[in-house]
């Protein structure tokens, strides 16, 4: 067993929430350490948004607040300490430019999460943050209800603040295990239950896995994945029918015009041409077996009932899903440390002195376009911003 001195601070998790947390504390002159379980920091951080990173979202105060829902109210204090502005600031100042891209989305310029990762890095550097990988934390050391150090595979460290930050238990291999929900339990923390906040779904339908890797609006990216907390809440009741309109802002009738001016256009053509304006080239032809209708058929032999049953397809093509994806798969985690036993502007824990919390650990979650990982730096500045 080795003893390693005191710290002012001591994080647990290498995270996004845990760099902020380490670093922030560390750039107020205080003495931190920071422990990571895996041989090197941000794994997860490295994978968002496919290797990109969606760092935050241009919404407004208001906009982000209503984001998180229910943990909306929770995090105003940590989002008026640390805002998205504030937060591309701090990683320009390390050489990371930011764009906007749809929706507000924020990535580096240059594409890559390995430069966000970076900055965080020297940001800590800079403030002199001791960095100890490989460092499995077993439970927390506590005297008189304060937190006096951590309890790890290397032996014990003591310190006089505990930043909770491990994640979710999404992506175990990145080191999100669900230790910080065994921690905080152990001081007495109540765990709200643990299920995928944004998941992929298996459907009844076998026709989907034929268009794997055919991004398909309201099947694939940011629309189903929106919605999915709430599926996934609905599903221990049975199966889900959805309905995926592909023309929202289209009428049947307007729809029918366009489809009659193709078949026109294109009669010698087979029908499954006509449908690439409304839907991708690889859906057309399932689409109008789903119909009856054979996909070479050529356009000019197309019925008029035949027509209606395309429409119909095309304003409200069903699904059925009967199970999500496990939750090592989720992109972020719902549930999590109770928000009410936790102080909403210090993000230090209400049953245990010196204890904080901060990132996915909490019971907060948020929709695709840069919210969770604002959340997590938000809470992780607040945490570090706090300790005294």
């Amino acid at each position: 067993m080795i003893m390693i001195d005191s710290y002012d601070l001591i994080v647990i998790g290498g995270g996004p929430a845990g760099m902020m947390a380490a670093g922030r504390a560390a750039e107020r002159g205080k003495k931190v350490a920071l422990l990571e379980r895996n041989d090197r920091l941000g794994k997860k951080l490295l994978m968002c948004a496919t290797g990109r990173c969606n760092v935050t979202n241009t919404a407004p105060l208001q906009g982000l607040i209503s984001a998180y829902g229910k943990g909306g109210h929770f995090l105003r204090t940590a989002l008026e300490t640390f805002d998205n502005e504030k937060l591309r600031s701090l990683l320009l100042s390390y050489d990371v430019e930011t764009i906007v891209e749809h929706k507000g989305r924020v990535f580096p310029k240059s594409q890559r999460a390995d430069s966000v990762l970076k900055a965080l890095e020297t940001y800590m550097r800079d403030g002199q943050v001791e960095i100890l990988t490989n460092m499995h934390v077993l439970r927390l050391i506590s005297e008189n209800n304060h937190v006096r150090g951590v309890e790890t595979n290397h032996g014990n460290i003591f310190g006089q603040n505990v930043v909770i930050a491990t994640g979710g238990l999404s992506y175990p291999s990145t080191g999100s295990t669900g230790d910080g929900y065994k921690l905080a339990s152990g001081t007495g923390h109540s765990i709200c239950p643990t299920y995928p906040a944004i998941i992929a779904f298996e459907t009844e339908e076998t026709w989907v896995k034929s268009l794997q890797g055919t991004p398909i609006k309201g099947i694939s990216g940011p629309a189903i994945l929106d919605i999915s907390k709430r599926l996934v809440e609905c599903l221990p009741n049975g199966s889900i029918q959805i309905h995926i309109d592909f023309k929202p802002n289209r009428s049947t009738e307007e729809l029918d015009s366009i489809l009659l001016n193709q078949i026109k256009r294109q009669g010698s053509k087979a029908v499954k041409s006509c449908l690439t304006i409304f839907v991708p080239e690889k859906l057309a032809p399932v689409l109008l077996i789903m119909c009856n209708i054979e996909p070479h058929k050529k356009s000019s032999q197309i019925t008029t009932p035949e027509r209606r049953k395309i429409l119909k397809q095309i304003k409200g093509l069903h699904l059925t899903l009967v199970r999500h994806r496990p939750i090592e798969e989720a992109i972020v985690t719902a549930g999590g440390v109770s928000l009410g036993e936790v102080d909403a502007k210090t993000m230090e824990s209400k049953l245990m002195k010196g204890l904080y919390f901060a990132g996915e650990v909490l019971n907060i979650d948020g929709p695709t376009g840069g919210f969770n990982l604002q959340a997590a730096f938000s809470t992780g500045y607040l945490a570090g911003n706090s300790i005294e």
